[in-house]
């Protein structure tokens, strides 16, 4: 389900740098929409992998937004930049590095608020529904391949004190050194 292919190391070429940029919004895109309920977003430990995700590529886009302005800077200091309409690009880029700024102030603030948002989930978890929830439907019409998405959900994961995952023993083979409780009585 997840697919974990990752974008090549270096983009070699101006293009394949704004296709990795186009490929962001699009990945954001598709993150909405299979958020939008389930069969997408069942468990509360996908939640908490998504706010992971979403606080390391915020803590990256910090990054990303200097190598920006520092891009912008080597570009004037060669003097290999112009303007269209003749403007002072000392003036232009000095109002651009002001906004990179205040951008990557909210990319840090954003990153450390989804980090604290994750944390706070931390404990979370599902819990067995005792009562069965119908297949997931999209456009009013069940998927039989997502039918068992939900009961998959329902059924997952389990305490450890869950009486199907702790079966007795069989009959003879007790651990010796397992003993139990006699009852309160004279007798015992």
């Amino acid at each position: 389900m997840t697919d974990y292919r990752r974008a090549p190391a270096a983009a070699r070429n101006d293009d394949q740098t704004a296709d990795l940029a186009s490929n962001l919004y699009e990945h954001v895109r598709q993150l909405n929409y299979a958020m939008a309920g389930p069969p997408s977003l069942t468990l509360p430990g996908t939640v908490y992998t998504i706010l992971g995700n979403l606080s390391a590529a915020t803590y990256g886009l910090d990054q990303v937004l200097d190598q920006i302005n520092r891009f912008f800077l080597r570009e004037l200091q060669a003097d290999r930049l112009g303007h269209d309409q003749a403007e002072d690009l000392a003036d232009v880029l000095g109002r651009h590095g002001q906004a990179l700024a205040e951008a990557r102030q909210h990319a840090r603030a954003l990153c450390a608020a989804l980090s604290e948002a994750q944390s706070a989930i931390n404990a979370i978890h599902s819990r067995a529904s005792r009562v069965r929830e119908a297949p997931p439907t999209i456009g009013g019409e069940a998927h039989v391949a997502d039918a068992g998405v939900a009961a998959a959900a329902n059924d997952f994961p389990r305490p450890i004190t869950d009486p199907i995952l702790l079966a007795p023993p069989p009959a003879g083979e007790r651990n010796r050194f397992i003993r139990t409780r006699r009852a309160n009585t004279p007798e015992a």
